[in-house]
């Protein structure tokens, strides 16, 4: 064993001892140049990261674009196979969402169940806002709303989970994301209890379904 070592020690000298050998009979200028290509690859190692933690970014999003529209679709085609009819069907799509005896009461019954959602996923700095108007499509009467918090991307993803599990159904109108530049050899530091800071801000937007009166949408808007 210690023949072996001192075998090992003896190559790595003897390597050693030829690199120096070979850097002194370089020229000044092609140490230069060996200079500026360490420095240019020292350079480009962490924007090259940035870059490919970026495309991963975009790639788990329109993942969970999929995701969500699969699940929809899915739930649908559940819904409709077992109706025994097209009559049937339309019926039982007029009983999804929220039950509201005008348009006020589900503004706040939206905005307290996204509440809960995203503070049970740990979003932070949640900003929840409610359409005044319902959207009609088909039989379905739509109330748009819109959820801004800190972009992290394990609470934004536990957040999308969470509301995808109500009952009563909703639909993604959009998903943006704002990520803060940083320069290449910037470290993002770890927060208390291991929590990662937010790298920018994400804005959801949502509609849900809500069954209402006859003529209280058109109430609503008379009375605006």
């Amino acid at each position: 064993m210690q023949d072996i070592i001192a075998g090992f020690r003896a190559s790595a000298r003897t390597q050693t001892r030829a690199l120096i050998e070979r850097l002194q009979r370089t020229t000044p200028r092609e140490r230069v140049l060996l200079a500026v290509l360490v420095l240019g690859a020292l350079v480009y190692a962490p924007i090259g990261a940035a870059d490919w933690r970026i495309r991963q970014e975009d790639r788990y999003v329109d993942a969970l674009s999929a995701r969500a529209s699969a699940r929809l679709a899915a739930t649908t085609a559940r819904r409709v196979e077992a109706a025994a009819s097209d009559d049937t069907a339309i019926e039982d799509m007029q009983t999804w969402g929220f039950e509201a005896t005008n348009i006020a009461v589900a503004q706040v019954r939206i905005e307290q169940q996204l509440a809960r959602a995203a503070a049970g996923a740990g979003l932070t700095n949640t900003s929840i806002t409610t359409d005044s108007e319902v959207e009609a499509i088909g039989p379905t009467q739509w109330l748009g709303a819109e959820v801004q918090a800190d972009l992290r991307w394990s609470p934004t993803f536990a957040f999308m989970d969470r509301v995808s599990a109500w009952p009563e159904g909703f639909r993604v109108v959009g998903f943006n994301y704002e990520i803060t530049p940083q320069t290449p050899f910037q470290v993002q530091p770890v927060g208390a209890l291991g929590v990662q800071p937010a790298a920018g801000k994400v804005r959801i937007q949502l509609a849900f379904p809500v069954i209402l009166p006859p003529g209280a949408a058109e109430q609503e808007e008379g009375a605006g």
